[in-house]
């Protein structure tokens, strides 16, 4: 899409996209700093949007990045993964995501902005960018392939509850502790380990009332 900054070196456009991410998951994309992406990159505006042509190309370029590479480095650790049962494996996963997410903070900071609060002008550029991930990684055969959905199946189910049911409440509750603990990396009060054990603590918490309810039998 952009073929003058494809000739460049991968090291250079490296360098380029992880000062943009940074200035932008900093300051968003109103208030981000051409100037000091430039300072940085060791490069002058006139190259950089030579480039990418204009501002709102650089962001779509630095989310769609963000976003491979985060979804690249989940899906390596995903694959190291050797639990076979659900909940576990689904733990495991979700740290995993953890991990990669206070690993490659600037990028899961930028994506997570973008999701929830896309700047206006390109709502509908992201809003499709994200619906191809969703709907690549969220294929029946995908998610038993990564969560082992069929596991669920074989357990001892009650009656009316689905896989898909326990599925969707579960992640869709892990994915928002995700996000707290990604918003509590940012205060600097808690140290990796610290977050980690937290985020430990909390979703076993939550795991153990999904699979054992709430009230004595």
């Amino acid at each position: 899409m952009y073929p003058a900054f494809a000739k460049l070196p991968e090291e250079k456009q490296a360098l380029i996209l992880t000062v943009c991410i940074e200035e932008f998951a900093k300051h968003g994309y109103d208030n981000a700093s051409t100037d000091i992406m430039t300072a940085r990159a060791g490069i002058s505006k006139g190259i950089l949007f030579h480039y990418f042509k204009s501002k709102k190309n650089l962001f779509l370029a630095s989310v769609k990045h963000a976003t491979q590479l985060l979804v690249e480095r989940t899906m390596e650790e995903v694959n190291a993964i050797s639990e076979t049962e659900f909940f576990d494996r689904l733990k495991a996963i979700m740290l995993a995501k953890q991990r990669v997410n206070l690993r490659f903070l600037p990028e899961s900071e930028m994506v997570q902005r973008a999701i929830v609060h896309p700047p206006k002008a390109l709502k509908a550029e992201l809003d499709a960018h994200f619906a191809d991930y969703r709907s690549a990684y969220t294929e029946p055969s995908m998610l038993n392939g990564i969560f082992k959905t069929d596991l669920l199946a074989s357990g001892p189910l009650r009656e009316g509850v689905t896989p898909e049911k326990v599925f969707n409440m579960v992640m869709m509750v892990l994915n928002q502790y995700s996000a707290k603990y990604l918003q509590l990396s940012r205060s600097g009060d808690y140290t990796n380990e610290a977050l980690q054990a937290m985020l430990i603590a909390e979703s076993d918490a939550f795991i153990d009332m999904v699979k054992y309810g709430v009230y004595r039998r």
